[in-house]
């Protein structure tokens, strides 16, 4: 399992509904098929880690490490095989030029993204950067349906819950990255993917599995409901 480096949310300080969203994310993906998710993001770090080492001794690995991880840990999930309410889908982008892997189990729809710590933007847009983005503004014009990006559903939706797996990694300064600080298992608002309904180390998630036989079955329709509540109270508030 993940041992985590990075600081831990404690049950005790969860809400009814993240209670909740813990409890049906447990009903909808059997804790085998967890504990297979986070093995596989396990052994893609390890993998990546040790073809970077391989492939480059003088390019800063700052620059292919995270792809390099990223897309791992896409490839790795989506050779898992598909059982009963489990399958992994191979999702591209629009416009095209990238994949990842959309892991439906019950009424979830999980995906994956390697987080680096402490990353921090670039302070000025180089000026090529700039430069394409005046072009695309341009094109945009001509070309509207070219430049809308594939938005995977988020939040609470009609049918399913989006959850997201984020695996965390060290800045590329350092050495060692053949495994995951700690990977966050989150859940996102509809309309803003800075704020989380719930935000917890996978750790604190197989608590829940613990219980599992004690708890009675969450209907999805009213989880939603709950949450989608929730999303418009603090939208109402945060107008204040």
């Amino acid at each position: 399992m993940i041992k985590s480096a990075l600081p831990k949310c404690y049950k005790g300080g969860l809400t009814m509904n993240q209670e909740e969203i813990c409890r049906f994310i447990c009903q909808e993906l059997p804790r085998h098929c967890l504990q297979s998710l986070l093995e596989s993001i396990e052994a893609a770090f390890d993998r990546s880690d040790k073809q970077l080492k391989e492939n480059y001794q003088h390019v800063p690995l700052a620059g292919p490490g995270p792809q390099s991880h990223h897309f791992q840990v896409q490839e790795t999930l989506l050779r898992l095989p598909a059982e009963n309410g489990f399958e992994v889908i191979n999702r591209t982008t629009r416009p095209a030029g990238g994949h990842f892997a959309l892991v439906c189990a019950g009424s979830l729809k999980i995906t994956a993204s390697v987080i680096t710590t402490d990353r921090t933007p670039p302070i000025r847009d180089a000026k090529f950067r700039r430069d394409l983005s005046q072009e695309n503004r341009r094109l945009h014009q001509q070309h509207p349906d070219l430049f809308e990006p594939f938005v995977p559903p988020f939040g609470p939706q009609d049918e399913s819950l989006h959850v997201l797996l984020l695996p965390y990694t060290a800045k590329w300064s350092e050495a060692d990255h053949s495994a995951p600080l700690d990977c966050i298992v989150a859940v996102p608002y509809s309309d803003d993917l800075n704020r989380y309904h719930m935000r917890i180390s996978a750790d604190q998630l197989w608590q829940y599995y613990e219980e599992e036989p004690g708890f009675e079955d969450i209907a999805y329709p009213k989880l939603r409901d709950r949450m989608r509540d929730a999303e418009a109270q603090d939208n109402e508030g945060g107008k204040e």
